[in-house]
């Protein structure tokens, strides 16, 4: 048979040519195979690449905030060109934006009466009217009714993500007349993104703290503190504040020659010069751009009352999703029967006897500031503090009213301040005796947010046990958590995005305690005629005080 071979392929002039034909046709249909099993494993590879950063990159927090469980998605690979896979080319906000649509949800036409619900419909759709799936992104829903020169009505709305590119805003209708929809793009998915990745390659670092020693007359010694030891990479002794008890971490380099327990001066040393690049406008801040839809106005008829029945407002109450809403300026709970003030003497009457001990960042510090106002009570001056931190005290002696603020300890981003005036929470609030004329009103938000969430998790569960030994030696303390609110600033580092995050953690941990919520997130997203602010305009910070009230002298 191998004498037939080589016949075959050696034999006569007729057949010498088919022997290489046939060698190059083998070889060529084996090249064949080899590289289309490498084009096949290769788009394998980049579908697989894509399901994880669709699934596996994408924030919990994202998805907590539209108020759905995420899933893994499922990429059907028998449709390449599926809306799926579209996200997968260059993104551009600019675009996307002019895209979204929102549109009603139900029958067009309808009358709608006070306490109907109105459900919105939000997606993107390309120039061949392709659903954009961009699962994950950032809206802002609420309806308002604007007064020329005045505050207005206004409520928030409850964004759903479908998981499949569409959105539903969920609006209850409370006030009657002419009603504006109003559905900003915050960020889209893409931007949160960026913002998450930034956190998790600068986690510690993003901003930078130091202790400052005044040795002498003309020596200043400065060294860095940051949460965690790793990041002085060229120090060899650290001293270490920690304090376990209070949830915190932090640590110094040590100065030579100077011992760890020697007092100096905390302040900020640096930020980071992060870019958030062409999805985030100049200076990183957010989008929070108004998409168009239709109808954009409705009218709404007059209906059931929607304070009607309201409760007494006692500590423990459940807030709702949407806890509130404006009409002509003014907040009205839906929680429990709020109260106004339209005289001091109003005010002086619901604080007579009580003892209020504020503590936490510099939006706590403004309700210090503003009863101040209000009460007209004349601070005491504590030595070495400054106002910005405290410890801060005022007096009302004619009413037995007695005002308490102090800054939490670092991180804080803040002036210098000598560091035995600044404690942990969890530490100042087991020095607070109680008892039914203490009122403890606390948050913690917007110096963590350039921090993983751990590290702001540790320090509120300290918190919460605290919280929980002060009401067991004394059940007739209120203790009042106010939220975070919304602001305008550098999203990479304290953004709305990441102070959110933090305030969905705050919410769940103290979620079925005896303790009162003051929903300052949920009062600066419905009120649209002041701008966003990390310290809120006076009107806003008095109805804050206002609901606070409430729960100390309720109706």
């Amino acid at each position: 048979m191998a004498n037939g071979w080589r016949k075959w392929f050696g034999g006569g002039q007729t057949r010498r040519w088919l022997g290489p034909a046939l060698i190059f046709l083998i070889a060529t249909f084996l090249l064949y195979c080899t590289q289309s099993s490498q084009w096949i494993s290769q788009r394998m590879m980049k579908t697989q690449w894509f399901t994880a950063e669709s699934s596996n990159d994408v924030p919990s927090f994202r998805h907590r905030w539209n108020n759905i469980v995420i899933e893994k998605p499922v990429l059907n690979t028998t449709k390449p060109f599926s809306p799926v896979l579209q996200t997968t080319k260059p993104f551009s906000a600019a675009v996307y934006k002019r895209q979204l649509k929102f549109s009603l949800a139900s029958e067009s036409g309808r009358q709608y009466s006070v306490g109907d619900m109105l459900r919105i419909e939000i997606s993107a759709k390309d120039s061949q009217n392709n659903i954009v799936t961009n699962i994950g992104d950032f809206f802002r829903a609420s309806i308002l009714t604007a007064v020329k020169g005045k505050a207005g009505s206004g409520a928030v709305g409850i964004i759903t993500d479908h998981q499949n590119g569409t959105y539903t805003a969920t609006f209850r209708l409370l006030w009657e007349g002419e009603v504006t929809i109003k559905i900003q793009l915050v960020h889209p998915r893409q931007a949160i993104d960026v913002i998450e990745r930034t956190i998790r390659k600068y986690p510690i670092d993003l901003v930078m703290f130091r202790k400052r020693y005044i040795v002498g007359k003309n020596t200043v010694i400065d060294t860095e503190c940051n949460v965690d030891p790793a990041i002085f990479k060229n120090t060899s002794a650290v001293c270490n504040y920690s304090d376990p008890h209070a949830g915190a971490w932090w640590y110094c380099e040590k100065a030579a020659n100077i011992p760890c327990n020697t007092s100096g001066y905390h302040g900020t040393l640096r930020y980071r010069d992060v870019k958030g690049g062409k999805l985030f406008s100049r200076g990183n801040t957010a989008l929070k751009m108004s998409i168009s839809g239709s109808p954009s106005k409705i009218n709404v008829k007059k209906g059931q009352d929607p304070l009607a029945n309201r409760r007494r407002c006692v500590w423990g109450l459940a807030t709702p999703q949407i806890s509130g809403f404006y009409r002509n300026g003014v907040w009205n709970s839906l929680v429990c029967k709020n109260r106004h003030f339209s005289s001091q003497a109003g005010w002086q009457q619901c604080l007579k006897g009580k003892t209020l001990h504020f503590m936490g960042d510099s939006t706590i510090r403004q309700w210090w500031e503003h009863f101040v106002r209000i009460l007209k009570m004349k601070e005491t001056h504590i030595p070495w503090a400054i106002h910005k931190t405290g410890p801060l005290l005022a007096r009302d002696p004619v009413n037995n009213i007695t005002l308490n603020y102090r800054a939490h300890g670092p991180p804080r981003r803040c002036p210098f301040i000598l560091t035995f005036l600044l404690k942990y929470v969890a530490n100042i609030i087991d020095e607070i005796e109680g008892g039914p004329n203490d009122v403890v009103g606390i948050t913690m938000w917007a110096h963590f947010t350039s921090y993983p969430v751990e590290v702001y998790r540790k320090r509120m569960e300290a918190v919460r046990a605290a919280i929980e030994r002060l009401l067991h030696r004394s059940p007739e303390t209120l203790v009042v958590i106010k939220s975070a609110n919304t602001a305008k600033g550098n999203e990479l580092k304290c953004g709305d995005w990441l102070a959110h995050k933090l305030d969905l953690i705050m919410r769940e941990m103290f979620r079925g305690m005896n303790v009162v919520l003051v929903d300052v997130w949920e009062m600066t997203n419905a009120q649209h005629w002041h701008g966003d602010a990390i310290h809120p305009a006076q009107d806003i910070i008095v109805q804050e005080l206002e609901f606070l009230c409430s729960f100390i002298c309720p109706l």
